[in-house]
């Protein structure tokens, strides 16, 4: 599955440690389902737990939050809805300078399937819509949105 490898990279990315012993990070899912619908596409989708256990972490957790909040922005937007939890997480101290740290992310996947000629499928995991607009392109890519010049407040100019 295509979010699993890259919320890895995000929180390797991230973590400059794990980059130089990348076993300390295991990844593993649970609590997993498929939804699929009787329709002429086949097209299905995951719904699971993704538990990312990241091993005598030295790096300060809030690190890692951050990656995983990036990630969640434009592969999971849902999980940072107001009264959603972006994800859950347990840190077991061992000493001074060091974590093991247990993320348990809700992620989806959807799976398109497609006929191939001459016979069978061609399974794509599908990206998320970027849910992240252009600040410099209007509403659904329209034409640039010209820079504010003025405000009125009551009928009066307020100063920019």
């Amino acid at each position: 599955m295509k979010k699993i490898d890259s919320l890895r990279a995000a929180i390797v990315a991230a973590t400059p440690e794990l980059a130089q012993q990348p076993a300390r990070l295991r990844m593993w899912v649970d609590r997993g389902t498929v939804e699929a619908r009787q329709t002429d596409s086949g097209s299905f989708s995951y719904a699971f737990r993704l538990n990312a256990l990241i091993m005598e972490l030295a790096t300060d957790v809030s690190v890692i939050s951050d990656a995983i909040i990036r990630w969640l922005r434009v592969n999971q937007p849902e999980r940072l809805a107001p009264g959603n939890s972006a994800f859950t997480f347990d840190v077991d101290i061992l000493d001074n300078r060091t974590v093991d740290v247990l993320i348990e992310v809700e992620l989806t996947q959807c799976v398109q399937v497609a006929p191939k000629d001459g016979g069978g499928y061609t399974l794509t995991d599908v990206d998320e819509p970027n849910p992240l607009f252009d600040d410099a392109l209007g509403l659904g890519g329209a034409a640039p949105v010209p820079p504010l010049s003025g405000i009125q407040l009551g009928g009066q100019d307020v100063e920019l």
